[in-house]
């Protein structure tokens, strides 16, 4: 089977991470998208973005990361995806995410496949990150991202 995460990723986290280890595990190939939402002020690139995520993944013939402005149903469609991932950590991304299914089982032939991340990055999340970010606080955001893309992150920052 296939899978497709998609998600902003802006920036990746360890939450993230987790729940991409855990596809990979499930899946005979995993797609990351890296979306550009056209809702969203996204604080890094589309290219910025796609370089943290495959500073943070391991690298296999499995995980294809695409950067991607379109919408997700019409690349599951295009690519014959079998699964869409999405990370779930409380009520509040359930209740998101269950929108988001209606409208993934509507227009895909795609099932929609629930992963928590790790307990111990239950609490991480993008905007976290950017908060300490924006507020001049990023050493706090070095522990909820892969080292290597967190210093790249800061380099982005200067």
């Amino acid at each position: 089977m296939r899978a497709v995460y998609a998600g902003s990723f802006d920036p990746i986290t360890l939450g993230h991470v987790s729940v991409i280890e855990r596809a990979f595990r499930l899946f005979r190939e995993v797609h990351i998208l890296v979306a550009n939402n056209r809702s969203k002020k996204h604080h890094f690139t589309i290219e910025q973005r796609t370089e943290l995520v495959s500073l943070s993944i391991l690298k296999d013939d499995k995980i294809k990361i695409i950067p991607y402005e379109g919408i997700v149903a019409d690349y599951i469609n295009k690519h014959q995806i079998d699964a869409v991932i999405r990370g779930i950590r409380n009520a509040t991304d359930f209740e998101y995410e269950l929108q988001l299914e209606q409208y993934i089982r509507n227009t895909t032939l795609a099932d929609t496949i629930y992963l928590s991340p790790y307990t111990h990055y239950m609490q991480t999340s993008s905007s976290l990150v950017r908060m300490f970010l924006m507020s001049g606080k990023s050493e706090h955001a070095s522990s909820y991202m892969v080292p290597k893309a967190y210093l790249r992150m800061l380099e982005y920052e200067e």
